[in-house]
Formats: structure tokens, sequence, C-alpha cells
């Protein structure tokens, strides 16, 4: 086997890993934590002295990963489709 087949195919190998590795995390976490408020639901209000929820999470601090959020809407899709 010549030196750039093994290197082809170690690339195609990695990259079903890591695949396959993101799709396991998102299936068992599914939710990361917000960037906006790094997760505590809370955001300093314009003059600093009070507190607000994270518009972009909701309160939660959390938020959906994005390749959870694109096998939703694949799921969905194809349940709608039937």
């Amino acid at each position: 086997m010549d030196p750039q087949t093994k290197a082809t195919i170690t690339l195609v190998l990695l990259t079903v890993a890591v695949t396959l590795g993101y799709a396991l995390a998102c299936w068992v976490w599914p939710f990361k934590a917000c960037g906006r408020c790094d997760g505590t639901g809370k955001r300093r209000s314009p003059t600093g002295r009070a507190f607000r929820l994270c518009r972009r999470c909701g309160g939660s601090g959390r938020r959906l990963r994005a390749g959870r959020w694109i096998y939703n809407h694949l799921s969905n899709t194809r349940r709608d489709a039937r």
C-alpha cells in the first residue's frame, strides 16, 4: 500500500471517528452551557447594578447543541413527511 493511500484511509477513519464521537456526545449531553451568560442564566443590566434573565437561553443557562438541533430538525421533517 502506498503512503498516499494510507494517509487518505487514516484521514477518512479519523473523520468518521470524530463525527461518531460528536453524535454520541449530542445524544448523551444534548445541552451545553449558554455562551452569553456562561451558564448562569443571568446577565447584568446596562447600568451594571441589577441582573436580568439572559434572553438567549431564557434564564435556564443551557442551550441545545448544534448537532442535536440538526438531529431534531431532521427527525421532525421525517415525521411530518409521513
